[in-house]
Parts: C-alpha cells; structure tokens; sequence
C-alpha cells in the first residue's frame, strides 16, 4: 500500500544522505503510486507492485554502505581544507554532495564524504537545466550548512555543475531573469 511504501521509506535512517541513490528508485515508486491517484490503504497497480518489491528485496545491500565517520586518518596533519560541492541532474532525480579535502604538511591529500542530499524530480514536467538549477540551489544551502558546522579553517568552497545554462544563470548580472530562476539565483549568490 501507498502507506506501507511511506512508512518504509521513511524508516530508513540516513541523516547524512550516503543512501540517497538507493532510496531514490523507492521514491520514485512511491510517487508514480500517488500519481495514480489510489487510497492510501490501496494495493499497488501490477506494473509498480513489481518495481517496488523488486526495490525491497535489496534493502538489506544497505548494510554494506560504509562511509567512515572520521575525516582525517590518525597522524594527518592538516595544512589547507577545501569544501568541494558537485550537484547534477536529469529528468528521474537531482542530488548534489559535498566533500572536505584536506592537505597535510606532507603534501598528502585525505577527502572525505561529509554530506550528501538526493530529490525525486517533480511529477509536473519540467525542463533538465530547471532541475539542474535546482540541484545547485541544494547544493548551496547544504554547503552552507556544512561549513557552518565543521569546526575547521577552511580555505575556500568550491561548486562543480556540469551545467554551462546553470552557470550563465548565476554569473548573469544584465539580463532579468523570470521568477524562477531569479529566485533560485538569488538564494545561490547569497
């Protein structure tokens, strides 16, 4: 049932987002089912029922998920931390995730996974550099969350999208844009 699906994926624990890829094939089930405008104690059509059970009997791969805790190997002497943030898109999802880079005084690099957030894309149509966009948006309010967070000196943040539209958007200061994407914008510039 539509309830069941909710509940399952809610109870799956991943404040960090290292699961996200995994989860968003279920999401992705769970939003064509309410599309399909049933109840919520309402059996999944044939198609989707097959989908989604196919999707929950590889719930327990999760357990091999391993992302180390600690950022830096015991004896690394930082000298520069760096964030990175890569954020992309396409017409099923839209994510981005954010990694500390570290130097030591040896010249050795450590990079660490810190967090990462994924997103179903919208039912209502919608254009790729839209959600492109939109990823870039995520990408800027979770860095700035993370930074705020860390307790480290960081030298700088750095954003990869592999979007040349996304790109002229936030770089654009003649052209007024329409709300959307001014908005949007916005938001990434502040």
């Amino acid at each position: 049932t539509r309830r069941g699906a909710a509940g399952t994926i809610g109870s799956i624990y991943d404040p960090l987002g290292g699961a996200g890829p995994f989860l968003l094939p279920g999401r992705k089930t769970l939003q064509k089912v309410t599309e399909a405008k049933g109840g919520w104690d309402d059996s999944f059509p044939e198609d989707l029922r097959a989908i989604w059970e196919r999707w929950r009997s590889k719930l327990p791969e999760l357990k091999k998920i391993k992302i180390e805790r600690c950022y830096k190997p015991a004896g690394f002497k930082t000298v520069e931390c760096t964030l990175h943030s890569f954020s992309d898109a396409s017409d099923y999802g839209y994510g981005m995730v954010t990694y500390l880079r570290q130097v030591s005084d040896e010249n050795e690099i450590c990079v660490s996974q810190v967090m990462a957030k994924s997103r179903v894309v919208p039912s209502k149509q919608t254009t790729i550099p839209r959600m492109e966009l939109a990823a870039a948006v995520v990408s800027a309010k979770v860095t700035a969350l993370v930074k705020a967070e860390l307790d480290l000196p960081l030298q700088s943040e750095t954003y990869w999208v592999d979007s040349m539209i996304v790109l002229g958007d936030i770089q654009n200061d003649t052209k007024r844009f329409r709300t959307f994407v001014a908005n949007r914008q916005k938001t990434i510039r502040k």
